[in-house]
């Protein structure tokens, strides 16, 4: 084995995705440089269980395996599931850490004390008290930008001429529209403090009057609202995972309104997208994905498969569990640490002081904050552990609302490996999917049982419409227009008694 690079983000947590070397590996791994990935453990990949699946999805599209040196994971359809298992512990670990972490910011917020995050927005500073302050340079360049757009100024001609003048947003850097939008939208200029649910109105002294705010609001309202309604962002769940019948190639997200301005949500083939080369229909996105997930429950969960998964998943667990040279080193790390601090603090006491000694010091406080909060997700994961919150974790997918977009991601995520789906010409569809489990992982989807579940086809028949131009024939032969019409009737009216051309038709 040869190591090709090493990518580490040192003091910075997997809960977020501000990672440069993180995001360095995954562009790294679209040139083909390498073939595997070994991370530490789990909790160091990703912020959450659909982060780690999509991360893992890039990966492996481009040739690359992930292992883990902590938690091999057997090279066996189940080591999908179980990866899966010990995830949703590792995010609940983690999210029950940071809820205490929080609750202490929270008492911080209802003090209106400055809590970090993001930085102190233009126009104010932090005293000592760590209470907002104004900025008289910084304040100054809040009102001119406000009073510029409600003049009527575009974003464009602010920007312009605030860079003209050298202004700089609170981070340093030069004015574009993301920092502009973030400035004007931001109502803290009017003495709101908000910090989680935390709203307090009067906890910043203002900058601008409120008229001037919300004069400013209804322009930004104006301006974005003609822009924002044609878009609709959608979150498909079988990306990765469907594939085309008939050619193999993937099948993605697209959407479309109709005349009547609803809006449709659809898989389409990659190839009859890009290149037009392939008859296959489109397929409407919720039933797909509602037909996937109710199928896969009913076919994978069952008492033998999971009671299989969680005895392999407890043999990991038990094997990490006898290993405690990691909590070992992390308790040597925290020591060493101390250490290091306990020094630096007798030499402030001797009166040893440097230009870099505060900023040694508080560098010394991150890493063993830092170090603390992974020895107690370590310590904490083992008692937590067994073979039946295992198993209740697993029936917990049995007992899902199908109807919940949460609920449906974590049954495809886990459990699915692909879809195939087939058009199978008069008699409908067909698909196969393939699961995460040994022995018989495939199953076939009929025509009749997707009949019992399918939206109602309309029977074919030869329907006699207006003749359209070329262009148009050929779309709506594709099946572009089979969402336009809501009912048969609507589609007979449009065209009665009209020059004809023939058409068959199915209803989706």
């Amino acid at each position: 084995m040869t190591v090709i690079n090493e990518y580490c983000d040192r003091a910075i947590s997997g809960k977020t995705d501000n990672r440069p070397s993180f995001q360095r590996l995954i562009k790294d791994s679209e040139k083909g440089q390498f073939e595997a990935v070994i991370m530490y453990t789990l909790d160091r990949f990703a912020r959450n269980r659909y982060d780690s699946a999509i991360y893992k999805a890039k990966l492996k599209k481009h040739g690359v395996r992930v292992f883990y040196a902590k938690q091999p994971m057997p090279d066996t359809p189940e080591g999908i599931i179980l990866e899966s298992v010990l995830e949703g512990y590792a995010e609940y670990y983690s999210e029950n850490l940071s809820r205490n972490i929080k609750r202490g910011l929270k008492e911080n917020a209802l003090q209106c004390i400055a809590t970090g995050g993001a930085g102190v927005a233009l126009g104010y500073t932090v005293g000592e008290d760590r209470k907002y302050k104004i900025d008289p340079v910084g304040a100054k360049i809040v009102q001119e930008v406000f009073e510029m757009y409600a003049d009527g100024m575009s974003a464009t001609q602010i920007i312009n001429v605030c860079n003209e003048r050298g202004y700089k947003t609170s981070r340093g850097n030069p004015f574009n529209k993301n920092s502009l939008r973030t400035m004007l939208k931001n109502d803290k200029y009017i003495g709101v403090y908000r910090f989680m649910d935390v709203v307090v109105e009067g906890g910043v002294p203002a900058i601008i009057s409120k008229e001037l705010f919300d004069k400013v609001q209804a322009k930004l309202q104006h301006n974005y609202t003609a822009r924002a309604r044609n878009k609709a962002k959608e979150d498909y769940l079988l990306t990765t995972k469907l594939f085309c019948g008939h050619c193999g190639s993937p099948m993605v997200g697209e959407s479309g309104t109709s005349k009547t301005g609803k809006l449709h949500f659809y898989y389409k083939c990659i190839d009859r997208k890009r290149k037009h080369v392939c008859t296959k229909k489109v397929e409407k996105k919720d039933w797909i994905e509602e037909l996937v997930t109710r199928f896969t429950v009913q076919e994978v969960l069952t008492d033998e498969n999971i009671d299989r998964i969680a005895t392999k998943a407890m043999e990991i667990i038990e094997k990490e569990s006898a290993d405690t040279t990691y909590l070992e080193g992390l308790q040597n790390e925290l020591k060493e640490v101390q250490k290091k601090i306990k020094n630096i603090m007798t030499a402030i006491e001797q009166g040893i002081i440097t230009s870099t000694t505060k900023d040694r010091l508080e560098e010394l406080e991150s890493e063993k904050n830092e170090i603390e909060g992974r020895i107690a997700r370590e310590e904490i994961k083992k008692p937590l552990l067994t073979k039946e919150r295992i198993v209740y974790w697993l029936l917990s997918f049995k007992s899902g609302d199908i109807n919940d977009m949460e609920y449906r991601r974590r049954v495809i995520d886990t459990l699915v490996n692909s879809v195939y789906i087939y058009d199978d010409g008069d008699k409908g569809r067909r698909i196969v999917l393939t699961f995460n489990v040994s022995g018989q992982n495939t199953a076939t989807i009929s025509c009749s049982d997707i009949a019992c579940s399918a939206p109602p086809y309309i029977e074919d028949v030869v329907i006699t419409v207006a003749r359209l131009p070329r262009e148009q024939e050929e779309r709506f032969e594709s099946g572009i227009f089979y969402h336009f019409w809501d009912t048969y009737s609507n589609f007979q009216k449009l065209f009665m008694g009209k020059r004809t051309t023939v058409f068959r038709i199915l209803r989706r």
